[in-house]
């Protein structure tokens, strides 16, 4: 199962709700499912936070982000190139 477009409003960011969501979702989808699988980009907010909750780094789509939108990306500065997949078994 693949978790796509996972975001929080960033005055509610920092209090644990996106955790809550995705636990919620590997709770409701553990018989259904095997592995959930993220990707994102190789961002220095998104990455440590899908590893903190347990996903690991499983492959890479390079330049995904250059080759699919008309113009760059950055998060927190860094120009997102590759797509990033995480996956957590479930």
């Amino acid at each position: 199962m693949e978790l796509k477009n996972l975001a929080t409003d960033p005055k509610y960011q920092h209090q644990g709700y996106a955790q809550k969501l995705v636990e919620f979702i590997e709770q409701k989808y553990k018989n259904d499912f095997d592995i959930l699988q993220v990707g994102t980009g190789d961002s220095p907010l998104t990455l440590p936070f899908y590893k903190k909750i347990g996903f690991k780094v499983s492959g890479r789509k390079r330049n995904f982000f250059v080759d699919n939108y008309d113009h760059p990306i950055f998060e927190a500065g860094k120009q997102l190139v590759d797509m990033i997949y995480l996956q957590k078994k479930l």
